[in-house]
C-alpha cells in the first residue's frame, strides 16, 4: 500500500526534469525507466524532429534536409515541436526532457517561453566508460576516435549549459550499476 507521501508525489507533484549527459551517458535508457515509474512523458526532441522530417510539410522538408546534412534543426522549429508536445494533457503536471535544452541559447528561450523545470540531472560518466559503451553498440561511426570528437563537441556545448544551471544541477554518477539502479538513484533525488 502506498503511503500518503508516495500518493501525493505521484498524483499531485510530478517533477519537470531536464536530463543532461554526453553521448553514451544513458540519457534515453534512464529516461525510459524514470518516466514509467513517475508516470510522466518522456520528451525526446531528437525523435520528435525525426518524425517531423518524415512529413511532407515545409517544416518537415527543411528539418529533413538539415538532419541529412548532419546539422541541427532551427531553434524556432525545435520550440514549436516542444510547445506542441507540452500542450498535451499528459505533460500538464510533469515531464522529462531528454537532451533538451542542448545549449544556453535554448535554455534562455525556455525561460522566455515559460517552459519551466524543477531539476536538472547531469549524468556523469568517465570517457573510458563512454568509449566502452559506444563501441559495444557496433555502429560504423562508433570508433574511439570519432567518439572522442563527439565528446569534445559535447563538452564545448554543454559546459556553458551546466554553468547556466549551476544552482539547479543534481550530479549523478551514471556508471557502476544497472540502468534500474541508476534510474532509482535519480528518482530518489527528485522525490520530496
Amino acid at each position: 500500500m502506498k503511503s500518503f507521501k508516495q500518493y501525493f508525489f505521484e498524483a499531485i507533484n510530478k517533477p519537470k526534469i531536464i536530463m543532461v549527459g554526453g553521448p553514451g551517458s544513458g540519457k534515453s535508457t534512464y529516461s525510459e525507466i524514470i518516466t514509467k515509474k513517475l508516470n510522466i512523458p518522456h520528451i525526446y526532441t531528437g525523435d520528435m524532429l525525426r518524425q517531423l522530417a518524415k512529413t511532407n510539410t515545409p517544416e518537415g522538408k527543411q528539418v529533413k534536409q538539415l538532419l541529412d546534412d548532419g546539422k541541427f534543426a532551427p531553434i524556432g522549429i525545435t520550440f514549436n515541436v516542444v510547445k506542441e508536445r507540452l500542450s498535451k494533457p499528459d505533460a500538464k503536471d510533469g515531464y522529462l526532457f531528454d537532451g533538451f535544452p542542448r545549449n544556453v541559447e535554448q535554455a534562455e528561450r525556455m525561460v522566455r517561453e515559460n517552459i519551466d523545470h524543477d531539476y536538472v540531472i547531469n549524468l556523469e560518466v568517465s570517457e573510458e566508460e563512454i568509449i566502452k559503451r559506444l563501441t559495444k553498440r557496433g555502429r560504423e561511426d562508433d570508433t574511439p576516435e570519432i567518439i572522442k570528437k563527439r565528446l569534445a563537441v559535447y563538452h564545448k556545448e554543454t559546459k556553458p549549459l551546466l554553468d547556466y544551471y549551476k544552482n539547479d544541477i543534481i550530479n549523478i554518477k551514471a556508471e557502476g550499476g544497472t540502468p534500474e539502479e541508476i534510474a532509482n538513484k535519480i528518482i530518489e533525488k527528485v522525490k520530496i
